[in-house]
C-alpha cells in the first residue's frame, strides 16, 4: 500500500461523487493498493478490505479518530476518541470456502465481499438483502446426498450460517462501545470505516480546493502545481497572502 498524492485524492472524491460507500471503498482502495488488481480488490473480505481502509485512514489523517454519535435514547450529543490501533482486529480465514454442519445439513459459504455489496444496493429491504446475501455465499448445501438451495434451509440454520460469517471475519461487523455521559445509556453502534473515511476525504477536499483557490488567485499558480507543494510550504504561502 502507498499514501495517494492530493492530486489523486482529489481526482477519487471527485469520482465518488454518487456512487454509493462500497463503490467509494473500492476507489480509494484502488488508489492506494498496487499489491491488488481490481478484481482481486473487489473479491476480498471485508474485513481486509476494512483493515486496509483502516491503514489507508491512518496514513492520511493519523491514527487519532475522532467520532460523533447522537444517544438514541435521550439526543444528546456523544464524542468519543478512540485509535486505529483499537480497530484491528484478526484477519479473516483465509480459506477460500467456510464450512458449517447443523440440522442433518452441512454449507459450505465463503465470506462477503464487495461485489456482494454492490449486488444487494437494489434490494428493497432487509429480508430480500439477506435472501440474496444467501444465495451469493452459499456455495454448497447437501443433506445427504441431495442438494438444498440456499433460500430454502431452516431459518435457524440461515441465522448460524450468518453468525458463522460473522466469527470468521470479526473486522467487517466492527462495533463501538459508547456511553451517555447525559443519561447513562450504553449502545454499539456499528463503525463502517468506508463511510466514515470517505466523509473525511470530502471534508478534506473541500478544504484543499479552497486552498487552491486562494493561492490561484494571489499567485496565478495552476492547481497542480499548487497540489504538488508540500503540507508546509502551501501553508506558508497561505499565511503570505492571508490579508
Amino acid at each position: 500500500m502507498h499514501t495517494p498524492t492530493p492530486a489523486q485524492l482529489l481526482q477519487v472524491w471527485e469520482r465518488g461523487g454518487d456512487p454509493s460507500a462500497a463503490a467509494r471503498g473500492l476507489l480509494l482502495l484502488g488508489c492506494s493498493c498496487d499489491e491488488y488488481s481490481a478484481e482481486t480488490q473487489a473479491a476480498l473480505p471485508l474485513g481486509r478490505r476494512d483493515a486496509l481502509l483502516l491503514e489507508l485512514r491512518e496514513r492520511l489523517f493519523g491514527t487519532a479518530i475522532d467520532a460523533v454519535a447522537a444517544c438514541p435514547q435521550c439526543a444528546a450529543t456523544v464524542e468519543a476518541t478512540f485509535h486505529c490501533d483499537d480497530l484491528r482486529l484478526p484477519d479473516a480465514e483465509a480459506a477460500a470456502a467456510l464450512e458449517h454442519a447443523a440440522y442433518g445439513i452441512r454449507v459450505q459459504f465463503r465470506l462477503p465481499d464487495s461485489r456482494d455489496l454492490l449486488a444487494l444496493e437494489n434490494c428493497g429491504d432487509a429480508g430480500a438483502a439477506r435472501a440474496l446475501l444467501l444465495d451469493r455465499c452459499v456455495l454448497a448445501a447437501q443433506r445427504g446426498d441431495e442438494s438444498c438451495e440456499p433460500r430454502g434451509l431452516p431459518h435457524e440454520l440461515q441465522a448460524e450460517i450468518a453468525q458463522a460469517m460473522a466469527r470468521a471475519d470479526p473486522q467487517a461487523d466492527l462495533q463501538l462501545a459508547f456511553r451517555c455521559p447525559d443519561c447513562g445509556h450504553e449502545w454499539q453502534p456499528l463503525f463502517d470505516i468506508a463511510r466514515f473515511l470517505w466523509q473525511e476525504l470530502h471534508a478534506w477536499a473541500l478544504h484543499m480546493l479552497r486552498e487552491v483557490d486562494t493561492l490561484a488567485q494571489a499567485y496565478h499558480w495552476a492547481e497542480a502545481d499548487i497540489l504538488a507543494l508540500s503540507p508546509r510550504r502551501r501553508q506558508a504561502y497561505l499565511e503570505l497572502c492571508a490579508p
